[in-house]
């Protein structure tokens, strides 16, 4: 599957705490579409991505509210979840 994230998306996951060697690949021969990248991943790699990014959004203790760092995993994970081809 192709993957459109935004570079914030892109810098996150690839910032994240224990990135797999395989999601470090993807990153790495990702193309730029833009201000944006365009990740190719197979179904594993994207469940790996939606589990990696489930397990990086957290919310605010004090308010509930996703914190604006966890908004980019999160809606990267609902992107993957809800592509088409996933």
């Amino acid at each position: 599957m192709d993957l459109a994230v935004s570079r914030p998306q892109y810098e996150a996951v690839r910032g994240a705490k224990h990135l797999p060697d395989v999601l470090k690949q993807v990153l790495d021969t990702a193309e730029r579409s833009g201000d944006a990248y365009v990740l190719r991943l197979t179904y594993e790699e994207a469940t790996a991505l939606q589990e990696l990014c489930t397990w990086n959004a957290h919310t605010d203790p004090a308010t509930g509210a996703m914190t604006p760092q966890s908004q980019l995993f999160d809606d990267l994970a609902n992107a993957i979840i809800t592509h088409p081809d996933y």
